[in-house]
C-alpha cells in the first residue's frame, strides 16, 4: 500500500477554484483522466447531501481562513495490482485515517477510483474546524510521518501487502515498529526514485549524490570544491539564496544532495561564496543506466522507446497530411459554394458561411477522431513494467550482479573476526545451520519503565525490507549487540520462499516432552527463560495457492495444542540465543536477566507437520472446490413475474443486442445495472443479479471474483456514477419499464 500527500503546484489559482476542480476531480475522475472510473464515493460532516451543494458548503468554510492559501489537504490511498478494496473497507480506512489525523469533525470527501493498474481512493478533507474556525496541523505539522503510521495499522488491520520501504510497520505481535536504516546512505527524493523506475536510467539527483557528495564534504575551500565538480562534469552555482547542482542542462538543489550542502552551511565552512570558472566543462552526461549489470536489458529497452516514437511519429505525420488534404478540398468547396450563394445577397452568403463552418468543423473532428483511433496502443511503458514482460523483476537486491544465465548472484561483504568471533555470533551460526532459513530479520524492542515499547526492525537494506543472510547478520552483530546492552530486547525471524518455520512459544517441560512424543521433530529448542521453552518446526511449502493459509493454520493447532495459544501467525519472531530476556519480570534481585539458551539445534525437516500441513491443505482444496461449483451454477429463473430481477436481466440483455454489438459484457452489465435500478430494484437485488446472471452470458467464467464484480458493479449504479447516467437517460426510461413488461412467461422470452 502506498500513501501520498499531494501537493497543490498552481498557485496562481484562487483557493475556491482549487478546491471546486479537486472535489469535481473526485467524484468524476473522467473528465481529466479518460480511462479513469469511480467505483465508490462517500463524505463525512457535510450539512447538505448533493454533490454540488458539499462542494460549496467545502468552499465557504475554506474562505473562514484568510490567513492558509490552501486549508483543504489532498491524500491518496494507492493499492497494488491484484488488490481490491470493498466498500466498506474503503469507508473503514477514511474513518481511521480522520480519526487518527485529528481530524474526526472535519470535512471530507472521498472517493475510489479504478484505472487499468490499480485501485486507488482519493481523499479530501478540510483543516479547517466548522466550529471553531481553526485550522488544525496534525503532529504539529509533521503530517506525513503520521500518515506512515496509519497506514501501517489499516495494513495490520485489513489484510493489505505492506510497501517494501515502509518507514513503520507492524510485527507480529500487534506492535508498532519504526524500521531502522543501518546502511545510512543517501538516497534520491521519491520522486527522482519514480523517474528512475520508469526509465531504468539515473536521475540527475543520484549523479550529482554519486559524484559530487564526496567532493563537496571534503572540499576545504570553494576553489577545490569547484575544481572537483569541473572534473566529473558537474557545477554549482548560487541562485537566490540557496545553491544548486548542474548535471548538463538539469538543475538540482544541493540540499537535496546534503542537508550539510544548503549554501548558508557551506558558506559557514569555507567562506563567502566565490563564483567558480567552468567554462571549459565537460559536456552534458549521457544517460547511465540505474544499475549496471542491466544494461543490456536497459539498451534494449531504449531502442524499443524509440522504435516506437519513431513509429508514433509517422503516424502523425500521416495524420497531419490527412487533415491538410481535408482542408484544402473544404477551402475549395467553400470558394465554389459561396460564390454561387453570394448573387443571392449578403444575408443569405452570411448563412451560407456559417452552415458550411459548422459541417466542415464535423468532418475535420471525425476526420480526426478516425485517424487517433487507428493509432496503435502505447506498448512500451514503465522500465520496470516492461522488465516484467522480459522476466526480470527491477529488484535492487539482485542488481548487484547479474549472471550470464540472468540469475541474481549476491556476494556478501565479507565478515570481520570481531564480528564472527563475539558469543552471539557463534550461537547464531549453531542455530541458522539448524533452521535453514533463506533470510532472518531482527527486531529490538526496548521496553519502558510504565511497560511502554518501542520497536526497531533492522532488515532495511537496499530500499527493501526482507531480513538479512546469515552471512551479513553476523557482519552485523556488533551493532545487534550494541543495541542490546542498551537494553533492547533481541528477536529473531527466520523467512523462507521454499520453506515454513513455525514457531509453538510459551512451552512447559511437560508439553516439550508431549510433542516430541506425538512425533513432531524440532528444528531446534530455545528457552527463553528458566524453565520455558520455544521450539522451531521447519518443513518445505507445497509452492500452492494456500500456503499462507496452512502454516497459520498449523501454528494455531499446535500452539492451542503445546505452547500459546494466543499466537496465529507463521510468520512470528522469537528470541534470539545468547541475548538476555529483559521482561521485568525476569528481572533477578542483582538486577541482571537470564540469557536465552540455545538448549538443541539440528537440522531436518519435520515429516509430522508435513503430513499436518497436507491434510490442511487438502481441506482447503475441497472447500474451494464446492465454492467454485456453486459459483458456476447457471442461474435458475425461478420467479416468472414481470417483477423477477433476473429475468429482467435477460429482457434487457435482448434489447441491448438489438440495439448494439456487444463487445464489452462489463459495459452490458453496467447498463442492465443501471436499467434496473430505474425500474425500482434495490441495490442488494441488482448485486445478486448481476452475481448469480452475469457469467451465464460469457464463454469462460474463470479468472474473476463474481462478488465482488456484482458488488462493484451494483455501487456504480447507485452512487454517483449512477445518478449521473440516470439524468442523462432520463428520455429511456419509459421504454426501460416496457422491455419488463414484455413477455412475462420463460417460454416467449425463450422464443425471443
Amino acid at each position: 500500500m502506498i500513501i501520498k500527500k499531494i501537493k497543490y503546484t498552481k498557485n496562481t489559482k484562487p483557493k475556491e477554484w482549487q478546491i471546486g476542480d479537486l472535489v469535481d476531480y473526485i467524484r468524476n475522475p473522467s473528465v481529466r483522466n479518460r480511462g479513469e472510473k469511480i467505483e465508490h464515493a462517500g463524505y463525512r460532516n457535510f450539512i447538505t447531501d448533493t454533490h454540488t451543494a458539499q462542494k460549496l458548503e467545502m468552499i465557504a468554510l475554506a474562505r473562514e481562513t484568510v490567513r492558509s492559501r490552501m486549508p483543504v489537504n489532498h491524500w491518496v490511498f494507492s493499492w497494488p495490482e491484484g488488490e481490491q478494496p470493498t466498500r466498506a473497507q474503503v469507508d473503514e480506512l477514511v474513518d481511521i485515517f480522520l480519526e487518527k489525523m485529528g481530524l474526526k469533525d472535519h470535512q471530507a470527501l472521498y472517493g475510489l477510483h479504478c484505472d487499468t493498474r490499480n485501485y486507488h481512493v482519493h481523499i479530501a478533507v478540510n483543516r479547517v474546524h466548522p466550529e471553531t474556525l481553526k485550522v488544525v496541523r496534525t503532529n504539529n505539522g509533521f503530517d506525513i510521518r503520521e500518515a506512515y503510521k496509519i497506514k501501517a495499522f489499516i495494513e495490520k488491520k485489513q489484510g493489505w501487502s505492506e510497501l517494501a520501504n515502509a518507514p513503520f510497520g507492524y510485527t507480529e505481535e500487534g506492535e508498532l515498529a519504526e524500521r531502522k536504516l543501518l546502511d545510512s546512505a543517501v538516497k534520491p527524493t521519491p520522486k527522482a526514485q519514480d523517474f528512475e523506475r520508469a526509465t531504468g536510467e539515473k536521475s540527475a539527483q543520484r549523479i550529482a549524490q554519486e559524484r559530487g557528495h564526496e567532493l563537496i564534504k571534503n572540499a576545504q575551500s570553494w576553489a577545490e570544491l569547484h575544481a572537483g565538480l569541473k572534473q566529473v562534469g558537474l557545477r554549482l552555482e548560487k541562485k537566490g539564496s540557496g545553491a544548486i547542482i548542474w548535471v548538463g542542462e538539469q538543475a538540482v538543489k544541493a540540499s537535496s544532495v546534503d542537508r550539510a550542502f544548503s549554501m548558508g552551511k557551506l558558506c559557514k565552512r569555507l567562506g563567502e561564496f566565490v563564483a567558480g570558472d567552468y567554462e571549459d566543462i565537460p559536456p552534458s552526461p549521457a544517460p547511465e543506466p540505474l544499475y549496471p549489470a542491466l544494461r543490456p536489458a536497459w539498451e534494449m529497452y531504449r531502442g524499443a522507446v524509440r522504435a516506437e516514437r519513431e513509429a508514433k511519429k509517422e503516424l502523425e505525420e500521416k495524420i497531419r497530411d490527412e487533415v491538410n488534404r481535408l482542408k484544402e478540398q473544404q477551402a475549395k468547396e467553400r470558394r465554389e459554394k459561396l460564390a454561387r450563394i453570394a448573387k443571392y445577397g449578403v444575408p443569405f452568403l452570411n448563412i451560407g458561411r456559417h452552415c458550411l463552418k459548422l459541417e466542415h468543423t464535423q468532418q475535420l473532428r471525425e476526420l480526426r477522431a478516425s485517424l487517433r483511433a487507428a493509432l496503435p496502443p502505447r506498448r512500451v511503458k514503465r522500465f520496470s513494467d516492461w522488465l516484467k514482460t522480459q522476466g526480470r523483476p527491477l529488484n535492487p537486491l539482485h542488481a548487484v550482479t547479474y549472471e550470464a544465465t540472468d540469475k541474481a548472484r549476491h556476494t556478501p561483504a565479507p565478515i570481520s573476526p570481531e564480528a564472527a568471533s563475539s558469543p552471539q555470533a557463534k550461537l547464531f551460526m549453531e542455530y541458522a545451520k539448524a533452521v535453514n532459513a533463506e533470510r532472518y530479520r531482527v527486531t529490538a524492542i526496548k521496553m519502558g519503565a510504565n511497560g511502554e515499547k518501542k520497536v526497531m526492525i533492522l532488515d532495511k537494506q537496499y530500499g527493501e525490507s526482507r531480513g538479512f543472510t546469515s552471512e551479513e547478520l553476523v557482519s552485523r552483530m556488533p551493532e545487534i549487540v550494541k543495541l542490546a546492552r542498551r537494553g533492547e530486547n533481541i528477536y529473531y525471524t527466520p523467512l523462507s520462499e521454499q520453506k515454513h518455520h513455525i514457531l509453538v512459544d510459551d512451552m512447559s517441560p511437560e508439553n516439550v516432552l508431549q510433542l516430541q512424543k506425538d512425533g513432531f521433530k524440532p528444528a531446534v529448542f530455545l528457552e527463553s527463560s528458566p524453565g520455558n521453552y520455544q521450539c522451531i518446526l521447519t518443513f518445505p511449502k507445497f509452492q500452492g495457492d494456500f500456503d499462507r493459509e496452512i502454516g497459520n493454520r498449523l501454528t494455531v493447532i499446535l500452539n492451542k495444542r503445546y505452547g500459546d495459544p494466543k499466537l496465529s501467525g507463521a510468520v512470528h519472531p522469537h528470541r534470539a540465543p545468547g541475548f538476555e530476556n529483559r521482561k521485568p519480570k525476569h528481572k533477578r534481585e542483582d538486577g541482571t536477566f537470564p540469557r536465552v539458551n540455545l538448549s538443541y539445534s539440528f537440522r531436518r525437516e519435520c515429516q509430522k507437520a508435513l503430513i499436518e500441513a497436507r491434510k490442511i491443505e487438502q481441506a482447503f482444496a475441497m472447500a474451494q472446490q464446492q465454492r467454485r461449483q456453486q459459483a458456476n451454477l447457471t442461474p435458475i429463473i425461478a420467479d416468472r413475474g414481470v417483477g423477477s430481477p433476473k429475468l429482467a436481466y435477460f429482457k434487457h440483455l435482448q434489447d441491448i443486442r438489438e440495439h448494439i454489438t456487444i463487445e464489452d459484457f462489463s459495459r452490458v452489465d453496467a447498463m442492465i445495472a443501471l436499467r434496473l435500478r430505474a425500474n425500482g430494484h434495490s441495490q442488494e437485488e441488482v448485486k445478486e443479479t448481476i452475481r448469480a446472471c452475469a457469467p451465464a452470458i460469457r464463454e469462460s467464467r474463470k479468472g474473476r471474483n463474481w462478488e465482488r464484480y456484482a458488488e462493484r458493479t451494483a455501487a456504480y449504479a447507485f452512487g454517483y456514477a449512477g445518478d449521473r447516467d440516470m439524468k442523462r437517460n432520463t428520455r429511456h426510461r419509459g421504454r426501460w419499464r416496457q422491455v419488463e413488461g414484455w413477455a412475462i412467461t420463460e417460454r416467449e422470452w425463450l422464443r425471443a
